[in-house]
Parts: structure tokens; C-alpha cells; sequence
């Protein structure tokens, strides 16, 4: 379906602008001045810490080659959601805006309600690098900047759907288990079975889940039994995806099927073909994502051409990598 509202606002605060200026370090205190106004290192080096303490939290290692490569593009973004907050927060002071207006509280607590928990929400901050005032003066310009945006005409909505369409509809879908093993030879011992299994008129999905939680290499087999759950195209990698969409449900694959990560068997418990959405029952979504939508462009519109105009410098060593 159609991403949230939640998910809009963030998608806004994470687009990553080009940028510009450079300046060298010269008391060793600011990161980077937007418009002549710092971002001190202490309060960048924070941000960084609590973003990398949510990471962690979730099972993220830094210590590892991946981990460092990530910590790398952690901390860039954080400057940059710094930069960006800087700027809105000096637009809240330039057109006098009141952040606390009910307004604004309002559309603060439904991205609260939306995430769940309060923990949650500052989860979701400190993955951003932001904080909640700058989150309120987001808001708070967003609403300024988007308040003459009218509802879209009924042939706006129209068009809206026809190309996004695939946002309303249900996707093709598999429902299906798997055995991952080291070898060729492992696999196809495991089809064997199983086609003896068959013969012999044996329920084969208790079989194979139990074949899963004993062969199989999967970290989690033992537990899940080999469950993939349900997925779409695009969730596996392509060897895999072929193989699954292909097979016929209540069926096991009768030739291992070869990827990265070894030789599977594939059970397929159901599929589930592509549906295609009825405008007259989507309508009224559709035509709130349309409204949304013609915002968000005029808002990026208007923060694209901020960032332009402001004069970004960055200490020696805090530059964005080229």
C-alpha cells in the first residue's frame, strides 16, 4: 500500500542535498557554520553517539569491516541532518513561527502514535541525528510552506492513480519454506527423501520442516523450521525468486536450486497472484496521497533552493566525501 505520512516526513528530512563550502579548522569547536552559525563538534559528536547506541541496540556491529563502512556514512548523515536543521530552525526565526502551536503538536503526537512508543520515537530521532525541536521546526515550516497547496481536481487523482497503481494493489506473493545446504549432493539426498516420502503418501510439509530444523545451514532453522514466511518479487535474491515464483504450490523443488549462499530446497506453500486495485474503493487514499504529494514538491522545491542560497562551511576533516 501506499506509504504513511510518517514515512513522507521522514523520506523528506533524509534527502541528502548537495552541498557546499569549505573552510580549515580554526579553534577546533565547530564541525560546520550555517550562515555564519556553528554546529560545535561537542553536540555533533553526541548526535553521532546516540545514533550509533540505537544502531547498536538493534544489533549492529561497529567493530566489524561492514560495521566501520557504516559508521562512516552514520556520521556524514548526522552532519547533514544537523546542516538541514540548522537551516529550518534559522527559517522558524526569519517568518516568525510559533512551533507550539496546537497545529504542530497535533502532527508531532500522530508521528508518536505511529511509532508505537516513546522509545521508539527517539529511536527513530537519533537514527535521523535529529532532535525533537528540530523536528517541531520542520513541521512547522513544512505547514507554512505547503499551507496555499489546494486539493488536487478529480482529474489530478485520476492521473495520480494511474501511475502509481501498483501502490494500491496487492503484489504477487509466495508463501514458502527452504532447506539450505553446503553441497549439491546434500540437496538432492534431501529431495530424495522426500520423493520417497511422497510414495509413500507422507505428509511432506511437517517432513520438510523437520528435515529443515535438522540439515539445514540457515542460522534460525532450527527454530523456524526453514518458514520464509510470505514475500514478493524483488525480497529474494534471483535465483531464489525464479525458482519459488515458478513452482506450483503444495511442491518441493525437484533440483537443488544454486546461490550464494549454497544449494536449496524450495517448498512452496502457496502463491498469491497480482491484484489489481478498484479506484472507486481507493479513491479517498488516493486522492490524500495526491494532496500529500503536491506538498512534499512544493516543500522540497522551497528547501532546495534554501540550501542553495546558504553558505555552508565545513571544518577541515567534517567535509562530505566527494
Amino acid at each position: 500500500m501506499k506509504k504513511s505520512r510518517l514515512g513522507i516526513v521522514v523520506g523528506i528530512l533524509m534527502v541528502m542535498l548537495t552541498t557546499v563550502g569549505c573552510s580549515s579548522l580554526v579553534d577546533g569547536k565547530w564541525a560546520a557554520k550555517v550562515n555564519g552559525e556553528s554546529i560545535l563538534v561537542k553536540d555533533y559528536d553526541a548526535r553521532v553517539a546516540e545514533a550509533q547506541k540505537t544502531y547498536e541496540n538493534q544489533g549492529m556491529k561497529f567493530d566489524t569491516d561492514q560495521g566501520k563502512q557504516a559508521l562512516t556514512q552514520i556520521k556524514s548523515q548526522v552532519l547533514e541532518r544537523m546542516i538541514e536543521g540548522k537551516l529550518l530552525t534559522q527559517e522558524v526565526q526569519n517568518l516568525k513561527l510559533n512551533t507550539e502551536d496546537s497545529s504542530i503538536k497535533t502532527q508531532e503526537d500522530t508521528i508518536k502514535k505511529n511509532m508505537g512508543t516513546d522509545a521508539k520515537f527517539q529511536d527513530m530521532l537519533n537514527q535521523q541525528g535529529m532532535s525533537e525541536p528540530e523536528l517541531k521546526n520542520f513541521l512547522t515550516v513544512y505547514t507554512k510552506i505547503t499551507s496555499d497547496v489546494k486539493q488536487p481536481a478529480d482529474s489530478e487523482v485520476q492521473a495520480y492513480f494511474e501511475k502509481n497503481k501498483a501502490n494500491y494493489g496487492q503484489p504477487e506473493s509466495v508463501t514458502a519454506h527452504h532447506i539450505l545446504l553446503k553441497t549439491e549432493d546434500e540437496a538432492k539426498a534431501i529431495i530424495a527423501q522426500l520423493e520417497q516420502a511422497q510414495k509413500n503418501n507422507q505428509q511432506i510439509l511437517p517432513l520438510f520442516e523437520q528435515l529443515a530444523k535438522e540439515k539445514s545451514i540457515e542460522p534460525g532453522a532450527k527454530e523456524s523450521g526453514g518458514d520464509l514466511g510470505t514475500f514478493t518479487k524483488g525480497k529474494m535474491v534471483p535465483e531464489f525468486e525464479t525458482a519459488a515464483f515458478a513452482q506450483k504450490v503444495g511442491t518441493f523443488s525437484t533440483t537443488p536450486v544454486k546461490t550464494q549462499f549454497g544449494y536449496h530446497v524450495i517448498y512452496v506453500q502457496a502463491h498469491t497472484p497480482a491484484t489489481t486495485p478498484d479506484f472507486a474503493k481507493v479513491k479517498t487514499q488516493v486522492t490524500q496521497d495526491a494532496f500529500n504529494e503536491a506538498k512534499d514538491t512544493k516543500f522540497q522545491t522551497f528547501f532546495d533552493d534554501l540550501r542553495k542560497k546558504a553558505k555552508i562551511e565545513y571544518a577541515q576533516g567534517y567535509q562530505p566525501a566527494s
